[in-house]
């Protein structure tokens, strides 16, 4: 099974440019060709499929007022996925192939 990938036009609050719903990911227009983004939203899609939908919706929840004030790339199931991102961008001003991490969450 692979995410139903959207555009729309506003999400849940500015400056968020996508967010995964299972089994949707959404992208804020404008948003959608940014590969980094994409590797990154695709990385939370998997992350739900391995842990259950479910169960991985309550735990990042459940997270979230620990996390509240902080910047969004400190909380737990948000930090390897923004870690894959920047990896992904650093690759792509070197000029260096990003198949490994696309592969590794199922980008072509």
């Amino acid at each position: 099974m692979k995410p139903i990938e959207l555009t729309v036009g506003k999400l849940h609050k500015e400056g968020v440019d996508a967010i995964t719903l299972w089994p949707f990911i959404l992208y804020r227009r404008g948003h959608r060709d940014d590969i980094a983004l994409r590797a990154h939203e695709h990385f939370h899609w998997r992350q739900a499929q391995r842990w259950g939908v479910l169960p991985w919706y309550l735990w990042y929840l459940a997270l979230v007022p620990f996390y509240f004030r902080k910047p969004s790339q400190e909380h737990p199931l948000e930090r390897p996925a923004y870690e894959l991102q920047w990896q992904i961008q650093e690759k792509l001003k070197a000029g260096i192939s990003i198949e490994a991490e696309l592969a590794s969450v199922g980008l072509p």
